[in-house]
């Protein structure tokens, strides 16, 4: 990270330094948890990590004694808050937290985030004993966080309230008591919905129903064809090993029928082709494109047909076809005063309009639309039941919107937005937003309300109450409102607060218009007991914090303005609340998926800083965290979020102005050692580039103006593209500090990877570095192999027992290579082992930190062209911090006696077992 200057002020310890390998690896550990987690609470759109909250909380309120032994301790403290299964830490290890906050705060601010999102940062600082306000524009992200952080806290040690659990609960385990009320209560919501909508699902008497598997349907384009054409994308149904199950087309004279076939052999093929909406028919093959789809579409001729059902039996999960499916002769009564949503009007997020489906309740079948409205209409009748019970108001308040989360979770997995997931386990319904889009689907999965499966409204019961073992269970309530961001630091007395957000993301999400899917349940089930966030029949728009160009009439450029505007009037206002001392902390993450021709700068990220430095906030202190697992795909396009970028603001003291040539020099100067810093510290080859833009804009905001030749001020985004610039020099020059043989394998992968090419190629780049073709063949890094052509040797193929003691002709592309094979086959010991032994040679030929820049310069050439070794160096120099650790521990094996390799490797292996 860079650092801050004192600028009259006490330095915090998050101005100075954080051990963000290990607060990675926890976040990381977070995302990854499926259950446990207050994301089981409710979908929200990419929240920040918790554990990193948490230690970006504690960071920004203790002070940094200097260097020494007590830095050290502070920072040993961190890592504990932030243990890397990602969980909670132990109640001691937060008791000494808040004790050193106090010291370092004799009077506690309260915490502040303007965006409440999914409810993290109120939770984290309940957690470490601060008050907490969170406020949002979006009512689903307050319901959410008004949950966590206000209205559980109170009732984490009350004992249920019904009989039956009364006589059953002997002991205090904080949320049990709750949690019996939650279960109890569901389930007389599902015994109230399940008598009277039951027979909408009938169920066979082989076994409970798990999904019903449909397709859609659109007649065949072919007028003298009189069939309706089924449009699903895959004959599979189940590919778990040993029950591997098909679904084939039967063309019988004007009508389609599906049979399910057993076995892993089958040649069954699906009517879908090769484009996104193209499919063909199975009787006259005739293609159906996007064209035809959209028309059908609009003028009502899409249906649906039943291809399967999958049940659950004694046997395990098996299929029906569709004519053994029972059938119920009710005819079903879809609910006719269900608000009118539209769905939103970006195209490339919500496809449905393109095909005539408009609304909200286009989304779902007709006894979905029937079970999901009773569900929630049970639920907004259980307040009265519970007060009659004895509940105090407060009490019902809290258990009904629990149970109303429930049925818009249970929304999330009842629509026709539903995937049917095949995997090596037991196929299931994947719930929707996988992404954060509405994609038309044409085939999906109708999930059982009744049963225990995915979708099930147990299973939301379940899930929910999972989350309040993860809540702190001794801390005062938060308070949590429905309010404009820029209005936010109104919520506080000025001077008070300590602000840490994860502000929107740009462009890239729309938070309201996909809020809208949950807010038409929400609303039905808990207007009455939360009318401030229910009264209007849609989430807000119109003054929502994002770059949505739909809103200003397609203009990209009114809606960068847009944003820029409204985040500088929200800084301007947290600035107000911020107690003078303290940092503002804005945790940030964008793709650079919208680069101009200037350079490679992000539209989000300018805008951003724009709002930051035109606020009046200076960049005093940038980290980069990792939050997505480091084998996430990092090419072809798959423009991955993988780290925010955590901004440590403060007001702007700058009072000098800068020519663009100072500027340039002072990046060129310290870029270097910055970049160095960010290498050694875990930051990932994929995330470098975001990462270098934190001490990049330090430099910057440290003058009143930078000024171009012809006395213009530079703007942020010239400063960015400078800064990048400045970046990718300090990592491409590197490359003549290397070996000759190395400067050959840069030059050829960059060209080549790791394909063959004429060796007439190779000779002119021999000749550039004055290298020899023996020499890399018996170096082990080349293959000229046949005759005429030249190849690099890949991880693949490289000797299992390489010993870099015995290698005369060793090269930091060798060992760069092998080191990349012993992570890949044996994780960070096998790496680590490998580094020791390098270091264990007796003379210098090797440098351990060249071959770090290296492996963050073969993922920058192999980004985007060569999948698998950008994933594998990406790993590799993320875990870099921690096979350096490793590698001193056992340094002591390779300078203490020389081991040949077999023993170096069986030394991990005893380890391992």
């Amino acid at each position: 990270m860079t650092r801050g200057g004192s600028n009259g002020y006490q330095r915090k310890l998050i101005d100075v330094t954080l051990p963000l390998t290990q607060i990675s690896y926890a976040s990381i550990a977070y995302k990854e948890r499926k259950v446990g987690t207050i994301k089981n609470l409710h979908k929200w759109f990419a929240p920040m990590p918790m554990p990193a909250l948490r230690a970006l909380i504690f960071a920004s309120l203790v002070d940094d004694p200097g260097p020494g032994s007590q830095r050290e301790e502070l920072v040993e403290l961190v890592k504990q808050l932030v243990p890397i299964n990602g969980m909670a830490p132990p109640d001691e290890v937060l008791v000494k937290a808040r004790l050193l906050i106090e010291k370092s705060n004799p009077e506690l601010p309260t915490v502040l985030d303007p965006f409440a999102g999914g409810g993290s940062t109120i939770v984290e600082a309940l957690r470490l004993g601060l008050p907490g306000i969170s406020s949002d524009l979006n009512p689903v992200a307050v319901i959410v966080t008004r949950t966590l952080g206000e209205l559980l806290p109170p009732i984490a040690h009350v004992p249920p309230i019904s009989q039956r659990q009364r006589q059953q609960r002997a002991h205090d385990v904080p949320y049990d008591g709750f949690a019996d009320d939650v279960r109890y209560y569901g389930e007389l919501v599902q015994d109230a919905v399940r008598q009277r909508l039951g027979d909408y699902y009938p169920v066979p008497v082989s076994g409970e129903p798990v999904a019903w598997l449909w397709a859609r349907t659109v007649p065949c384009a072919n007028p003298m064809c009189p069939i309706r054409v089924p449009l699903y994308g895959s004959p599979w149904l189940s590919k778990q090993r040993g029950r591997e199950v098909t679904i084939e087309l039967a063309v019988r004279g004007g009508e389609v029928d599906f049979e399910i076939r057993q076995g892993k052999n089958s040649l069954a093929k699906s009517t879908k082709g090769a484009g996104r909406a193209q499919f063909s028919c199975p009787r006259c093959s005739t293609p159906i494109g996007e064209r035809e789809l959209r028309q059908a579409g609009k003028d009502g001729k899409l249906g649906l047909q039943l291809m399967a059902l999958c049940i659950d039996t004694r046997q395990g999960r098996t299929f029906l076809a569709a004519d053994e499916v029972p059938r119920s002769d009710l005819a079903i009564d879809v609910p006719d005063d269900l608000d009118e949503i539209t769905l939103g009007a970006n195209t490339k997020n919500f496809s449905h309009p393109l095909y005539g489906l408009d609304y909200q309740t286009d989304l779902y079948t007709p006894r979905q639309l029937a079970v999901l409205t009773a569900f929630a209409d049970e639920v907004s009748a259980t307040y009265d039941r519970i007060v009659e019970d004895g509940g105090s108001a407060t009490y019902a308040r809290a258990v009904v919107t629990v149970l109303g989360i429930c049925v818009s979770k249970m929304a999330q997995a009842n629509s026709t937005l539903v995937r049917w997931r095949t995997r090596v386990g037991p196929s299931k319904p994947e719930p929707a937003f996988g992404s954060q889009a509405m994609p038309m689907l044409w085939d999906f999965a109708e999930a059982y309300p009744f049963g225990n499966s995915v979708g099930s409204w147990s299973a939301q019961i379940n899930s929910v109450i999972s989350v309040f073992r993860s809540l702190p269970s001794d801390a005062m309530p938060g308070r949590v409102v429905q309010v404009d961001a820029r209005r936010a630091g109104d919520l506080v007395q000025p001077g008070t607060a300590l602000i840490v957000t994860d502000p929107p993301y740009f462009g890239q999400i729309n938070y309201a218009d996909l809020s809208d899917y949950f807010y038409l349940w929400l609303r039905r089930a808990l207007r009455l007991v939360h009318p401030d966030l229910f009264g209007t029949i849609a989430t807000p728009k119109s003054i929502e914090l994002v770059a949505n160009p739909a809103r200003h009439g397609g203009s990209k450029d009114a809606a960068q303005r847009y944003f820029v505007d409204g985040f500088t009037e929200v800084f301007r206002s947290l600035q107000k609340a911020s107690r003078p001392d303290l940092p503002i902390v804005v945790a940030y993450a964008a793709k650079q998926d919208d680069a101009d021709a200037g350079g490679a700068v992000s539209s989000a990220w300018v805008s951003m800083l724009q709002a930051v430095l035109a606020s009046g906030l200076a960049v005093v202190g940038t980290m980069p965290i990792e939050s997505t697992m480091s084998t996430r795909q990092v090419s072809q396009g798959a423009n991955a979020l993988a780290s925010y970028i955590i901004l440590v603001c403060r007001p702007r003291q700058a009072e000098d102005v800068a020519d663009k040539g100072t500027f340039l020099s002072r990046l060129h100067k310290e870029l270097p050692e910055a970049v160095e810093a960010l290498r050694k510290g875990g930051v990932s080859p994929l995330d470098m580039g975001q990462a270098a833009m934190g001490p990049g804009m330090k430099i910057f905001s440290e003058y009143k103006e930078v000024l171009l030749p012809d006395g213009r001020p530079m703007e942020v985004r010239d400063a960015l593209i400078e800064i990048d610039k400045a970046a990718t020099a300090v990592i491409d020059g590197e490359e003549a500090e290397y070996d000759a043989a190395t400067r050959f394998c840069l030059r050829w992968f960059r060209q080549f990877g790791f394909d063959r090419g004429a060796y007439g190629d190779a000779d002119v780049v021999l000749r550039q570095t004055g290298t020899a073709i023996r020499d890399l063949v018996g170096a082990g890094i080349v293959s000229n192999a046949p005759a005429g052509s030249v190849s690099l040797l890949g991880v693949d193929e490289l000797p299992a027992d390489y010993d870099p003691l015995d290698d005369g002709r060793i090269s930091h592309w060798e060992v760069a290579m092998h080191l990349a094979k012993a992570f890949d086959d044996r994780g960070i010991d096998g790496a680590a082992h490998l580094v020791a032994a390098v270091r264990s040679r007796s003379d210098d030929a090797i440098s351990i930190d060249r071959v770090n820049r290296l492996v963050h310069r073969i993922f920058k050439i192999a980004d985007r062209r060569f999948q698998r070794t950008a994933t594998l160096f990406n790993q590799l120099g993320t875990a870099w911090p921690d096979i350096i650790a490793a590698a001193q521990i056992m340094g002591t094996i390779a300078t203490n006696a020389r081991p040949d390799a077999d023993d170096l490797f069986s030394f991990l292996e005893t380890d391992d077992e």
